[in-house]
């Protein structure tokens, strides 16, 4: 494969912080190029310079190389001119509008077709159609809500929709996480749409911290750390654990949960519990116990954990945290009883991006750093201070803004937001998504030392290698009940895959 985009002395320095230190990178024409890295070790920097984002420092050189042996400049830090050299975006919120249709939001790249000064919407229907069918998804309506959509469509749609007129030019496709909310099963079919796009002759640069799926999809791999070039090698060179020593520096000691012969009384009792796409829960969770749950796309593994935390209503049943009955629909009377819960989406729900640290970790209780009506900054500052050294976690000062922090040093802001309560049930939605590997392990270990310290701690998950490592028992969902239960040595992440893709061919099977 020839050379299609080479880049040389890329710098990015931000006041008090390099991000990027002379880096190289060379992406093949017609090949899946993975960048992979930590937090902070400069992926995102290097892939918002390519957007236009931010403005590289320096004189870096970036040059596009065609089959006729011409060069072509890139102007990198500006977006116009990445557009123009065929380079498109697939970012990790996607960037969608959920309110509106796939056909509006397919469009709001590169407008309607009209015909007589008004949108032919049957015209534009059909192109929809035809657009996500070529990626292998024809089995939903492009009419409808794209907030209704699975998330595997949803991605679908971002990615039809940055191949809109590839055509005429598109020759590099930049996957920022594409899979960070995705089961199993629908990774392989974004696969799938990915292999579709290379044989179009579209160059792939696929960002993941889903190590597995480097390995799947990945031609070569360019690893960063600190912001400097590490290695750039053929994926066939490497192993799991040998990238895993080029991202973090050092080898990554891997541990599995501990099961004990004993457990402790029950912190968490969801009995008859039903909503949102969860016909019947019954879950109990013990002191010092770690319960997984996993579950493909509409299994109802989604809603488990909105549901048990309140942040979705409740059509019967009822829920206990020790001996206290938690009203339905009530996350503040979740936390009264002793309930502390992370939420799946980080940045709608967990964070206060330009609030500081100090903030971010108190927030949960105020008035224990409190004097009469008056709230003691000292006090407070003191408290962040304390769970930054507690957690290791990474930040110039407890005074700086979440945004500041990388996505694993902003998790645990928000682990030690919940364990300063010192809660009885601790509850996670997805509480790696985003995380790289040498950050996993550290928020694994704080669950680790949270249930060996007492809590019950629930926690649904898409990535079936955590699920392994933190569970004690598994609960796999179907059609909205938990259709199986894995324990001891049953717990392995082939037997959650062969589990998960049962239930999708008996679930597909029983409504046709």
């Amino acid at each position: 494969m020839q050379p299609l985009l080479t880049i040389e002395h890329l710098s990015k320095v931000f006041p008090g912080q390099v991000a990027l230190d002379d880096v190289q990178l060379e992406i093949k024409a017609g090949s899946t190029h993975a960048l992979v890295g930590q937090n902070g070790s400069g992926k995102s920097t290097l892939i918002k310079i390519l957007a236009g984002y931010h403005e590289p420092t320096g004189e870096p050189v970036a040059v596009f190389h065609r089959p006729d042996g011409a060069d072509e400049p890139l102007a990198l830090g500006d977006g116009g001119a990445a557009d123009a050299a065929g380079i498109r975006f697939v970012h990790q919120d996607l960037g969608l509008v959920d309110t509106v249709s796939t056909v509006e939001n397919l469009a709001l790249g590169g407008g309607y077709r009209t015909r007589f000064g008004r949108i032919s919407w049957k015209a534009e229907t059909r192109r929809a159609i035809a657009d996500l069918t070529e990626l292998g998804f024809d089995d939903f309506d492009v009419r409808a809500p794209v907030g209704a959509l699975a998330p595997s469509q949803k991605t679908a749609v971002a990615l039809a929709r940055a191949l809109r007129g590839w055509e005429n030019g598109a020759r590099l496709l930049v996957l920022d996480e594409p899979t960070a909310s995705l089961p199993g099963a629908d990774v392989a079919r974004l696969f799938d749409a990915i292999r579709r796009v290379k044989e179009r002759g579209v160059a792939i640069l696929y960002v993941s911290h889903h190590l597995e799926e480097v390995f799947e999809i990945a031609d070569e791999v360019t690893i960063l750390r600190d912001g400097k070039n590490v290695a750039t090698m053929p994926i066939g060179e490497l192993d799991h654990e040998r990238l895993i020593e080029l991202m973090v520096g050092h080898v990554v000691e891997r541990r599995r949960a501990v099961i004990s012969s004993e457990r402790g009384s029950v912190l968490l009792d969801a009995h008859q519990l039903s909503g949102g796409n969860v016909r019947v829960l019954d879950v109990q969770v013990h002191a010092g116990e770690v319960v997984g749950v996993a579950g493909i796309t509409g299994s109802g593994r989604e809603h488990v954990i909105p549901l048990v935390t309140g942040q979705i209503p409740s059509n019967d049943g009822r829920l206990y945290v020790g001996d206290a009955e938690v009203p339905p629909f009530s996350p503040r009377a979740a936390i009264a009883a002793g309930m502390a819960f992370v939420s799946a989406d980080r940045q709608r729900q967990g964070n206060f991006a330009t609030l500081s640290v100090t903030a971010n970790t108190t927030m949960s209780d105020v008035k224990r750093n409190s004097q009469g009506p008056r709230l003691v900054h000292s006090k407070e500052r003191a408290e962040a201070e304390g769970w930054v050294s507690k957690l290791r976690t990474k930040t110039s000062s407890t005074e700086a803004p979440m945004a500041t922090l990388s996505g694993g040093n902003q998790q645990k802001v928000l682990f030690a937001r919940g364990l300063r309560l010192k809660p009885k049930v601790i509850v996670l939605d997805e509480p790696t998504r985003g995380i790289d590997v040498g950050a996993k392990e550290e928020i694994h270990s704080l669950i680790d030392q949270a249930a060996a310290e007492g809590s019950a701690v629930l926690v649904a998950s898409t990535d079936t290698e955590e699920l392994v490592r933190l569970s004690h028992r598994i609960l796999i969902l179907r059609d909205g009940v938990i259709a199986t239960e894995l324990l001891g040595d049953e717990i392995t992440v082939e037997n959650i895959e062969r589990a998960q893709l049962q239930q999708q061919t008996k679930s597909k099977v029983s409504h046709s």
